[in-house]
């Protein structure tokens, strides 16, 4: 009776039949992890754009108060250009309410940089979140693929062992 031998054709079919799989086996232990990445990207973003919009408005604010200055600057040289004595009493009322403007700015300025820094350590801990969830899938990835490897190569070994064995038994006859 004649032993049964795996051509080497079937052995290739057999270790690719694995090798494909075994990136499907990736893909599914990822897809776990995928919606949860998705949604901490999702959050990362959103907290970049309103911490953007911050940045928006300080510059808008600091926009409004260089704005602000050159006016008084504009205004102080035409009242000391000016020849009516009045002129002088009407500046130092505009400019006392400039100077409150400006200061209104500033405490603007100085509140927004305080959201500015709490959104950007919101930010900072959101943006490591996602990167630990990321580093967790691609371990996961990687211990999945070294163990679909072992597997494939400890079949592949298996059926070289049967094919040498099997040789040995047909020239031992």
């Amino acid at each position: 009776m004649r032993s049964f031998c795996f051509p080497e054709s079937f052995v290739f079919l057999f270790y690719f039949f694995l090798t494909s799989h075994r990136s499907g086996c990736i893909i599914g232990a990822m897809s776990d992890l995928d919606p949860l990445i998705r949604y901490r990207k999702h959050l990362v973003d959103e907290k970049r754009k309103f911490l953007a919009q911050l940045y928006e408005k300080v510059e808008l604010v600091v926009r409004q108060k260089k704005v602000i200055e050159e006016q008084l600057d504009k205004e102080r040289e035409l009242a000391e250009a000016s020849d009516v004595p009045e002129t002088i009493t009407y500046f130092g009322r505009y400019a006392d309410g400039a100077r409150k403007k400006i200061k209104a700015l500033m405490q603007s300025i100085e509140k927004m940089e305080v959201r500015i820094a709490a959104a950007q350590e919101d930010m900072r801990v959101a943006f490591a979140d996602l990167k630990k969830i990321e580093i967790v899938r691609d371990s996961r990835a990687a211990r999945e693929d070294a163990e679909q490897n072992r597997k494939a190569d400890q079949a592949m070994d298996e059926t070289a062992l049967d094919n040498y064995r099997r040789r040995l038994e047909e020239e031992a006859k």
